[in-house]
């Protein structure tokens, strides 16, 4: 065999599902489209998604000078396993590639054995998994891993979305594959599945609208008008990949079995007991999420979310836990909590929120309180 068969032999072998190579050359396509997009304001919201990084981003020889090639690689993450949501208890969603252990860790530790057989047979390799400036789905595509759907997610032939890239930029001069054929044709069931209207055209999202945006990347407030859209997700959202034809569940199990112990046992459950979250402190937060991607969030950003999940849910019987979280040292709880309590309404709610108002000196937090109160309409003397 080729060195070319025994790297793409030996990257099965580690659990990958698809491997593919392209040339080092630029990303001159897709620096365009990302250009232009940022310039539209759809990627509005993230600091470090600068014109800077973009450039940056689609030359892969800016870090590795010697680079001849880009081995992508797609390895699969675990699925959110089917759980009972009859049970009474109050359960928000997390993306499934968030259950376990942190993606970054994972994915390098699979590429090691390849970086050290590029290395061993004298050529520079440079690993990138997400966090490097690198236009990774560009790269996938170009490399014939899968192609580019309307949702922007790269699609994988007989596997689906529900995978993580990374690359390996090196020295070596190994012979590139073409791009993929296939395509998502003439569906459109992620953009009509999208609850916010994030997918404004094929292949193009408005970062502003997405709600993985919101539960993950934002840090301050969520706007009021968004806060009903996000339902029940306090981590990411997947639902442009789960309404797709492409993720099949038998393909998504069958995949999802090759990753065997990589990611270690669930982090936390993927439709996880919003109130036994609520109840975490720093401590406990750091102890329990300091290995998974949802630290990203940091405990007062999933703490909001957990609030704005259980006023969607619209149960009473999350009173008191949100009563609870009216006293937490994080005014960005404390805010989202007093919201919460306006949707479920009643005496109770109310109650609590006059007392929070009493005590509280944060202006935004006292907003939210009144705001909430009027929610809660009129109080009705019998």
């Amino acid at each position: 065999m080729s060195f070319k068969d025994d790297l793409e032999t030996r990257a099965r072998e580690l659990g990958f599902v698809a491997v593919g190579t392209t040339t080092a050359e630029p990303f001159r396509e897709a620096e365009a489209a990302a250009l232009e997009r940022t310039e539209q304001g759809l990627m509005d919201g993230l600091p470090w998604w600068t014109k800077e990084r973009i450039h940056a981003s689609a030359d892969p020889r800016r870090r590795t000078p010697t680079a001849q090639s880009i081995v992508a690689l797609a390895f699969p993450h675990p699925l959110a396993p089917v759980e009972d949501a009859s049970d009474g208890d109050l359960r928000g969603r997390i993306a499934a590639y968030a259950l376990g252990r942190d993606y970054h860790e994972v994915l390098s530790e699979r590429m090691s054995p390849l970086v050290e057989m590029l290395r061993g047979a004298g050529h520079v390799a440079r690993t990138y998994v997400d966090h490097g400036w690198m236009l990774d789905r560009a790269a996938s595509a170009r490399a014939g891993v899968g192609w580019l759907g309307k949702n922007t997610n790269l699609l994988v032939p007989g596997v689906g979305s529900y995978v993580l890239l990374s690359e390996i930029v090196t020295s070596a001069e190994i012979e590139p594959d073409g791009p993929s054929l296939k395509s998502c044709g003439s569906c459109t069931a992620c953009i009509r599945g999208c609850p916010t209207g994030a997918l404004v055209a094929p292949g193009v999202i408005d970062n502003g609208k997405c709600i993985s945006f919101w539960t993950i990347e934002h840090r301050g407030p969520v706007p009021l008008e968004m806060r009903p859209l996000l339902g029940n997700w306090i981590f990411g959202c997947d639902i442009c990949q789960e309404v797709c034809p492409v993720n099949a569940y038998p393909r998504r199990a069958e995949a999802g079995a090759k990753t065997g112990d990589a990611f270690g046992a669930p982090m936390v459950a993927g439709r996880p007991m919003l109130e036994q979250l609520l109840s975490l402190d720093e401590l406990q937060f750091r102890d329990r999420f300091r290995a998974s991607a949802i630290w990203r969030a940091r405990r007062d950003g999933l703490l909001r979310n957990v609030c704005i999940a259980l006023g969607n849910l619209a149960d009473r019987s999350a009173i008191p836990a949100l009563a609870g979280a009216l006293r937490d040292r994080e005014k960005l709880i404390r805010g989202h909590a007093a919201w919460a309590l306006g949707q479920l309404g009643g005496s109770a709610a109310r109650h609590h929120l006059e007392l929070a108002l009493r005590r509280e000196d944060d202006p935004w937090v006292r907003d939210e309180c009144e705001l909430a109160l009027e929610e809660c309409g009129p109080l009705v003397v019998r």
